[in-house]
This record gives C-alpha cells, structure tokens and sequence, in this order.
C-alpha cells in the first residue's frame, strides 16, 4: 500500500517508482557481490568501490525510459544522479546490517562531500528550525563548482533520499525513502518523512529491530485500542463515614532518604 507522501510526490507512478527503487540496489548489490567473489580477497574494497558506482548506474538504466527523466552529472562527481518527476534521488548506505536505527542515519563516515551539502542546501526540505544570527553580516560562501552545476536543475526540484543498509554476505537488508535535511558537517539527518520500502520475501519494516515509526505517519500504537485504567472503589466504611478519598500514600521520609541513596 502507498503512503499519501508517495503518492503526492511521484503520482500515478509511485508504485512503480518504488518497486524500481528496490530492483536498481538489488542489481547494484548482486554486482557488487560478484565483484568481490572475482577478486577472491578478504578485504572488501571491490564490494563497495562496486557499489558504490553500480547503485548510480542501476537507478539511471532503470528509469532511463520512463517519461520525465532527466540525469545530472556534477563537475567532479563519477556518478549521474537520476531527477525524476523533478525529483532527485540520492541513495546511500546508512548501514552494514540491521543494528542502526534509521533515524540514526548518516551520509557518509566523515564530513559530507560539497555536492552532498550543495543537494541538501539547493534541494532539501525547509529545515524546521533555523538557526539563530548573531547580528554579523556574513558573506555567503563562494558556490563550489557541483553546486554551480545544480543551478542547471529547475527550482522546485526536490531532493528524495534513499537510505539502505546491506553488507557483502546478506546483500540488502532494508531500504528506506523520504526527505530529510542536513543538520551539521559530521552528516547528521533530521527526518522529515521516512517510510519503509518494502522488499519481497521480508517482514513488514516495522517489525525489524531497531527501525523508526515513518515520520508523519500514524504509528501502530496509536492505532490500538486505548486500554481502560482499573478502578479501585471506595470500601463501604469510607462512604459510611464520609471520608475524604485518600488519591497519594502519605509522605514517608524514610523512604524519600532511600531513593536517593
């Protein structure tokens, strides 16, 4: 089932958007599974130089034929980046197995790249809380050349983020889509909406460890029935005599001494 997000940002197409998604990293993580099995090493720099360029290639042959596709490819960048719809995907790995919470994600291990900062500046989300100014003039900083190459792209652009977690044994893991924006230089995320996309075989997402409530959706607790609070009525000597209810025990300070022990 789609989510009103989905379908308000990519229109009759989500469903096939999504299930594109999924077939894009699933050929980006095969290939980069044999990659590693070729090179018959321990370490693991053929998986993920692999992947790392395979995800980019898998997303722009998959919707290389649907209508209203366009690529971008920043001076500096080795990937193009898919704009679809006057959306842009950006995929990336938040993950290496199920233990990271999503709302945990980061872009990357270290500081974002210019371009990464330039997507998130020129097409993320409003962020929701802007930070305050001193009263200093501050000149803007001079635009790195991936941001110049942004200035290409139309100005509703939207920036729609793919965050999946995989590792060269299991292969994919979960995958995740929605907008967030960039909080510091260390590629730290605030989710503005995340949902789970779902993958064939798996369990619902949100019965996994360890995996957030999509942001601006009900969550299935608060779907579930409120429960009724028990009630301890007064004994009949109390209402006899006219007692007042007694709602706290009385002040014990003993027992206050020991709590804070």
């Amino acid at each position: 089932m789609l989510s009103s997000w989905a379908l308000e940002t990519f229109g009759p197409r989500a469903g096939q958007i999504r299930q594109g998604v999924v077939d894009a990293l699933t050929l980006a993580l095969e290939n980069a599974q044999d990659a590693q099995k070729t090179a018959q090493t321990e370490h693991l720099h053929p998986f993920g130089f692999t992947l790392m360029s395979r995800k980019f290639e898998a997303l722009a042959r998959t919707f290389a034929d649907m209508p209203d596709v366009a690529t971008v490819k920043p001076p500096g960048s080795q990937h193009e980046l898919v704009v679809l719809g006057g959306n842009l995907l950006f995929p990336f790995r938040y993950a290496k197995d199920r233990s990271v919470d999503v709302r945990n994600a980061r872009i990357g291990d270290g500081r974002p790249s210019g371009l990464v900062q330039a997507l998130f500046t020129r097409f993320g989300p409003q962020p929701w809380a802007e930070q305050l100014t001193l009263g200093v003039d501050v000149a803007p900083p001079e635009p790195t050349p991936a941001a110049r190459a942004l200035t290409r792209l139309p100005e509703g652009t939207r920036l729609v983020l793919i965050a999946y977690a995989c590792n060269a044994q299991a292969g994919l893991l979960d995958v995740w889509w929605g907008e967030a924006e960039l909080l510091d230089h260390t590629g730290s995320l605030r989710w503005h909406h995340c949902e789970p996309i779902p993958l064939a075989g798996q369990s619902p997402a949100a019965g996994l460890p360890g995996v957030a409530a999509p942001v601006g959706e009900a969550s299935p607790f608060a779907r579930g029935a409120m429960p009724a609070p028990a009630l301890n009525p007064r004994p009949p000597y109390e209402r006899a005599t006219a007692l007042p209810p007694m709602s706290e025990m009385p002040y014990a300070p003993n027992a206050a001494a020991d709590e804070g022990r």
